[in-house]
């Protein structure tokens, strides 16, 4: 994995532990994570913070790469650009197909398996996150400083007031803001890096 957070608009703030869970599910419009082509999904979500061996094998049951369904980590990341959709269990029939190792497996869309063209080469990857993963993950990530494409961010807390107005302590690139000047600022943004501390 390769840091590209360095040059980017760093955002920070504090808020309490419950509306940092509330924050995380932005995670669903994903974060982003320059990889190494060549590396497997596994070995990719390992370097990550939060992640572990026993984790992805007991609460991450519903895998997705490149909007196709999988069985294991094992696939190579691929291309310029990969999107890695993370769940627990879904749902009714839906989730028992996409469940990973499900007996339903057979009914999914046959996956599309890029080559490594570029093994060792940056890949750009977007992970999302949803319902209890994100809600287990997201506090741990957002301490770290993730980045983000800012329009996401700016979308997410434009519809929630209550949220932004409980965080505290907000700077950008050390200069400080108002909650109240916050999701304007992020308007004129195209990505940048978040860290939440409680």
């Amino acid at each position: 994995m390769i840091d590209q957070t360095g040059s980017l608009p760093s955002l920070k703030l504090n808020c309490s532990d419950s509306n940092i869970l509330r924050l995380s599910t932005v995670l669903q419009s994903g974060f982003l994570v320059t990889g190494i082509e060549g590396d497997s999904i596994y070995t990719f979500l390992m370097n990550l913070p939060g992640f572990s061996e026993d984790y992805l094998a007991t609460e991450v049951q519903t895998i997705f790469y490149n909007g196709d369904a999988l069985d294991d980590l094992d696939a190579q990341l691929a291309g310029q650009s990969a999107t890695i959709a993370l769940g627990s269990a879904m749902p009714g029939l839906a989730g028992a197909i996409m469940k990973k190792g499900s007996i339903c497996g057979a009914l999914r869309k046959t996956r599309t398996i890029l080559d490594v063209s570029q093994q060792g080469e940056p890949i750009e990857v977007r992970v999302k996150l949803f319902n209890t993963i994100a809600r287990d993950l997201g506090p741990g990530l957002f301490s770290s400083g993730i980045r983000v494409d800012a329009q996401d961010l700016y979308l997410f807390l434009e519809l929630r007031h209550g949220l932004v107005g409980s965080f505290s302590d907000i700077t950008l690139d050390d200069s400080s803001l108002s909650s109240t000047e916050l999701v304007g600022v992020l308007s004129s943004i195209k990505q940048l890096r978040v860290e939440v501390q409680p």
